[in-house]
């Protein structure tokens, strides 16, 4: 049985499925778009890199939203042409590889704290 749930994103009422239980189907679509959008643009990029900032202020994205992209594997396909700062120390390093917004040496400080 489907759960009735609030849209993460616009609030409204929604059936909740097993393959999405936090956006209603309006506001999964449009997240479909800008997916494709965004994927578009990194590769028409004339450069050979693009950097985070440029696409979070391009697409009016948050971080907390881009995060949450790619912490699902949404930016598999551009992720080599794509750079960021590090959360930590700003470092600008590539995204591919990542699975978290911390440079290498940020990390392993990290887990060796731990």
């Amino acid at each position: 049985m489907a759960n009735v749930a609030n849209c993460k994103k616009c609030g409204t009422l929604f059936l909740q499925t097993s393959n999405r239980i936090d956006v209603c189907d309006k506001c999964f679509e449009e997240q479909n778009k800008m997916l494709s959008e965004i994927n578009t643009f990194v590769m028409m990029y004339p450069e050979d890199t693009v950097s985070l900032d440029m696409i979070l202020e391009k697409f009016n994205l948050s971080i907390d939203e881009f995060e949450t992209l790619f912490a699902a594997g949404k930016f598999v396909k551009i992720a080599q042409k794509v750079t960021m700062k590090c959360a930590k120390c700003g470092k600008i390093v590539p995204l591919a590889g990542k699975t978290n917004m911390l440079c290498s040496s940020c990390t392993k400080k990290l887990q060796n704290e731990i």
